[in-house]
């Protein structure tokens, strides 16, 4: 058979995820001709390797229209009178992971098919709102359908809209009703019409219901179901895990790199458990920065007798001469050095730094002023459990050896710390502001403390150094924000050393409780139990399919 993709690409930052990458090789074997059209602006390089993987041509075009005015430009690209050469034409986008296994057998039997002249994988039922129509993240038209005129006509009447609700309402959920309304005939791998839906807002199966998809052999799923929902998006991971070969880390890389860097998703990946032992092999260059504000809380550090360099620097209310005989006392003469700029902020201190930081593979980070909201004192017990989480040197340098992405390591917050409400939360202005400043946005941000934090070489050289004016005019409230999420921008990822007790990540991960509706937590594992029963009863899961 020869057949024909159109396949339209779209990445907000103008780059090719991995899993378009994949997707695209797989498919290839199936068609005779495969042509991207991208509504990106892709790079010679990111369009080289397309074409490298299969790819038969790449045509680029301003993102006007979204996905149907790009199916457009790509049926006149071609010509009708060609087009109707193939015995059959699909058209897919980047929405979806997949495929998770062999659809030859799928695309064969649809074809043998008298009865059907145009099949995708998923449809949605007729509403108030919307027609009944196949999904359009896949949809394919066998030849005498493209042949026929009221399948031109369809095309060649798009509209570039500037508003996606228009492309919805006029095309997505249009072009399934012109077509069977002119006598064509259709179905879908997982046809829902006649699927209970329960309590569904709308009968969107590849949404609300993934794993029904998954149960029917439909070998996609969407991305929206790991990205509007990250609390099954966990669940649905481990499923496909059961299902499928497809390599789950192109799942995690593309949240990871283009969605959110805490995503639920691949939060519990973040998290550097107390079991963790990788000793590193390599001799390291270390150094720790801490301003002092409080004489008093300077003994957790010369304690540890660690072997990196010490930079202290002041605020501006002590007595120089008072902290150079504390820490002549406390530390080895030739193992500090006591800076002489006073700085009332202690990020400002560490931004100032950076220069003769990046000389080290890596620095910590640390203050002795109040941390919570508004200055709320927090109890000195949860302040050493953070700072002693950080000061194991071997683990640290561990964690940098054994996650070379890795530009950023800070400490959980204990339980302690979240049950006192002491975590500040963005205002409006201030969340805008931090958007402004950074190319990629993200809906939430992980409340993590990073007063005290690790930061790498590559993090000092291609953030702050590039952009420290950003750090200087960014308020106090707003930096530990900006740490991560700049680490983000420019592909630099985190990690999180847990403590012991029940912690502040672990809660977020598994968002099991409203703070407001409990006065003392459960243990995690009954939480757990209790929300994934839940959960699994919510997706619609067969009790023999659970996972």
């Amino acid at each position: 058979m020869k057949r024909l993709l159109l396949y339209v690409h779209y990445n907000k930052y103008d780059e090719l995820s991995g899993h378009v990458l994949y997707q695209l090789e797989q498919l290839r074997p199936l068609f005779s001709k495969l042509i991207v059209i991208s509504n990106s602006q892709l790079t010679k390089s990111a369009t080289s390797t397309l074409k490298e993987t299969g790819v038969d041509e790449v045509i680029q075009r301003e993102n006007l229209g979204f996905d149907f005015a790009a199916w457009r430009d790509g049926m006149a690209h071609i010509g009708f009178e060609d087009l109707t050469d193939y015995d059959s034409v699909t058209l897919m986008n980047d929405t979806c992971f997949g495929p998770l296994w062999d659809i030859s057998d799928i695309v064969e039997g649809f074809e043998e098919r008298p009865n059907v002249d145009f099949w995708g994988m998923t449809n949605f039922r007729k509403t108030k709102y919307f027609d009944e129509h196949l999904q359009s993240y896949f949809i394919s038209f066998k030849k005498h359908v493209v042949d026929s005129e009221t399948f031109q006509q369809f095309w060649t009447s798009i509209k570039t809209f500037t508003d996606v609700q228009d492309v919805i309402d006029n095309y997505e959920t249009k072009v399934t009703s012109v077509l069977t309304e002119a006598g064509f005939r259709y179905d879908a791998v997982f046809n829902t019409v006649s699927e209970e839906t329960g309590d569904l807002i709308h009968p969107d199966f590849s949404y609300y219901r993934p794993i029904s998809t998954l149960e029917h052999k439909v070998p996609f799923i969407k991305l929206k179901a790991f990205t509007d929902n990250e609390k099954k998006g966990r669940l649905l991971l481990d499923y496909i895990t059961k299902l499928s070969a497809y390599p789950l880390a192109l799942i995690k890389s593309h949240l990871n790199s283009y969605h959110s860097p805490d995503s639920l998703v691949i939060l519990d990946e973040k998290i550097i458990e107390p079991s963790f032992h990788s000793v590193s092999g390599k001799g390291y260059h270390s150094a720790i920065h801490v301003h002092i504000s409080d004489l008093e809380r300077l003994k957790v550090f010369s304690d540890k007798k660690l072997s990196a360099f010490y930079y202290f620097t002041l605020s501006s209310h002590l007595d120089k001469n008072i902290v150079e005989n504390t820490l002549l006392n406390s530390f080895d003469k030739d193992r500090f050095q006591l800076v002489s700029q006073r700085f009332d902020n202690h990020y400002y201190a560490l931004v100032s730094l950076a220069s003769q930081f990046s000389e080290y593979d890596f620095v910590g980070h640390f203050h002795t002023e109040d941390f919570g909201n508004e200055g709320k004192l927090v109890d000195e017990a949860t302040r050493l459990a953070l700072v002693n989480m950080l000061l194991d040197e071997e683990r640290v340098a561990s964690i940098f050896d054994h996650f070379p992405e890795v530009g950023l390591v800070f400490a959980d917050l204990s339980k302690e710390l979240y049950w006192t409400d002491a975590i500040g939360t963005l205002n409006q202005n201030q969340a805008a502001k931090l958007d402004n400043e950074c190319q990629k946005t993200i809906k939430n941000s992980l409340h993590v403390f990073q007063g005290s934090m690790w930061l790498s070489k590559d993090f000092l050289e291609k953030i702050i150094l590039k952009d420290n004016h950003i750090f200087y005019n960014t308020d106090e409230n707003t930096l530990p924000y900006l740490f991560y999420r700049k680490a983000w921008d420019v592909g630099i990822d985190y990690r999180i050393i847990s403590s012991e007790k029940i912690s502040f990540a672990e809660r977020y991960k598994l968002h099991l409780i409203e703070m407001s509706q409990v006065a003392e937590p459960q243990t995690l594992k009954k939480k757990f139990s209790a929300y994934r029963k839940a959960l699994l009863k919510k997706l619609g899961l067969k009790k023999s399919s659970a996972v």
